[in-house]
């Protein structure tokens, strides 16, 4: 056996999870326990690009110490990869899965539901609509960039492949609706948290056989000519060769790889901070490069939100700074370069960052203190900073971040102080706060639209603060071409003999906007492709 390719690999990410990171989705370290959701960090940069060209020559395997023989092997235990490996053990094959992290999950565990249709919840509420008109409005949303024939067979079996999860125990506790079609196909996890759901698969999948193995990274695959044979893992000092007919790669993508973000979006790592979960460095994106699949394939980033780094979503500040449609958006010149309510859309307002050089929100005490005593229903995160709820650690997360001097987060007696302080010519910011303070008193916004409802608090009660404001970048999509068998294919289309991909990092389902239409489709698309690349893998390893 060998591989076919040279390459340079990623540092991997060993952070672990605890129990109560799990729950919380909060970060390592005493500021991200504070303030963070898991694995949010201000490089972001675990490697090299990991683009792979299928160039001559052979990768260096190590000796192994133990060798293991199964039908199936599955990289990654999100939901793309766990629901993978139970539907091959349901399928009659030999599955193994193997996680480089600690715990099982991935980013999965702090996903907040799954699309799916034909639920118990949607016949209680009355639900109804055609999936069909939905996937319309999706696919318009992305001005058809994206692939039909896989977002076909996503749309076709949601209500089969969700009631797949409640037969494992699944459940879901409400429904959750996108803000672009009425019908409600969202369903929320217990706890809000997918860590509930890994849980029951992990369940079903140890109840049916598969063997799982964590902290056991795959580096390689293993190649025997063009069709692959297997892979490469290590766990401690052991090195494990795995001879399997088939390979799942579910590796959720590359989020937290900087650099594969800059060689293959069309957006700047720098405007973003990464927000997900640790360990999601592209690995699986470079082993289909390693086995001749080409450059990475229609990447982009989900970027849902904005924060301030390094505060990330689950932090009071960042939202009361970066959610908050109320305050005044500026950018290096001291000029409005969006309407603030943007920020509300999720989706908007990091497009609307990535067009300057940096952006800025600035609010007053006054605004500052009616969020942090009252809340606003305009004001929060998700399911990590709630809507119309006090934010009592706001002061406490500030005077932290002025005392350690943030880069991005600023405090001033006046308005050219604070300008100083951001790098804007004073008179140009002062400028622009007289002129806005006018709109809230107009209650008009002619240039930008801002409703009345949001033209409420004005500049103008001091102290001060300015906030320097990125894009939350919880994940990536794409990276791995497949086709709808969810083979992984080169690119002329042929299948690579023995390897099929699912989850996140397939790409061709998304646009340069991440797409809410179909609310929880990562979810979705995971648990999708999961399943689908099983039944390939499965009947491939028959043969």
């Amino acid at each position: 056996m060998k591989a076919n390719n040279e390459f340079k690999s990623p540092k991997e990410n060993r952070s672990t999870l605890s129990r109560r990171q799990l729950l919380l989705g909060m970060g390592i370290g005493a500021t991200a326990l504070a303030t963070g959701m898991i694995g949010c960090t201000a490089s972001g940069n675990p490697s090299k690009d990991l683009e792979s060209n299928a160039e001559d020559g052979a990768i260096a395997l190590k000796e192994p110490t133990q060798t293991i023989d199964t039908d199936v092997v599955v990289v990654g235990s999100g939901m793309g990869g766990m629901s993978a490996a139970v539907t091959a053990a349901e399928e009659g094959a030999n599955a193994l899965l193997l996680e480089k992290q600690s715990v099982l999950g991935g980013g999965t565990n702090f996903a907040e539901g799954v699309f799916g249709m034909g639920s118990d919840l949607q016949k209680e509420a009355g639900v109804n609509g055609s999936l069909s008109d939905l996937l319309a409005i999706e696919l318009e949303f992305q001005r058809y960039i994206v692939d039909y024939t896989l977002w076909d067979f996503v749309v076709n079996g949601a209500e089969e492949n969700l009631a797949w999860l409640m037969d494992h125990g699944v459940k879901f506790v409400e429904l959750g609706q996108g803000p672009y079609a009425g019908i409600r196909t969202q369903h929320i996890y217990e706890d809000h948290r997918g860590s509930t759901m890994i849980a029951k698969l992990e369940e079903a999948a140890r109840s049916i056989g598969v063997e799982i193995r964590t902290d056991t990274p795959v580096t390689h695959l293993l190649m025997d000519g063009d069709t692959v044979v297997g892979v490469q893992a290590e766990n401690g000092k052991d090195v494990l060769n795995i001879n399997a007919k088939a390979v799942i790669l579910a590796t959720g993508s590359a989020g937290s790889n900087n650099e594969l973000f800059d060689n293959h979006t069309s957006r700047t790592s720098e405007k973003y901070m990464w927000c997900g979960a640790p360990g999601l460095d592209g690995d699986g994106i470079r082993m289909a490069g390693e086995a001749g699949m080409g450059k990475p394939y229609r990447l982009m980033a989900p970027l849902v939100g904005t924060t301030v780094e390094p505060l990330g979503v689950a932090s009071q500040l960042a939202a009361l700074a970066a959610m908050n449609p109320y305050a005044l958006w500026v950018n290096q010149d001291g000029k409005r370069f969006m309407n603030e309510w943007l920020v509300r859309t999720a989706i908007y307002a990091p497009n609307a960052i990535e067009s300057q050089h940096k952006a800025f929100s600035i609010l007053d005490q006054a605004l500052f203190d009616r969020l942090v005593e009252k809340g606003d229903p305009n004001v929060g995160w998700g399911y990590y900073v709630y809507k119309d709820a006090p934010l009592p650690d706001a002061p406490k997360e500030l005077d932290q971040e002025l005392s350690r001097e943030s880069e991005n987060v600023f405090k001033a007696d006046s308005i050219a102080d604070l300008a100083s302080l951001l790098g804007i010519e004073p008179t140009a910011l002062e400028k622009t706060v007289q002129d806005y303070n006018k709109l809230v008193d107009a209650k008009e916004d002619p240039a930008l639209g801002k409703k009345a409802e949001y033209l409420t608090d004005k500049i103008e009660t001091g102290p001060f603060y300015g906030f320097r404001v990125k894009g939350a970048k919880v994940n990536m999509f794409g990276g791995i071409h497949i086709n709808s068998n969810a083979e992984v294919v080169k690119e002329d289309e042929t299948p690579i003999a023995g390897l099929y991909a699912a989850g996140v990092e397939c790409g061709g389902f998304q646009g340069e906007t991440y797409g809410i239409t179909v609310p929880s489709s990562c979810q979705g698309i995971s648990l999708a492709t999961g399943r689908r690349s099983a039944q390939s893998a499965a009947a491939y390893a028959k043969r």
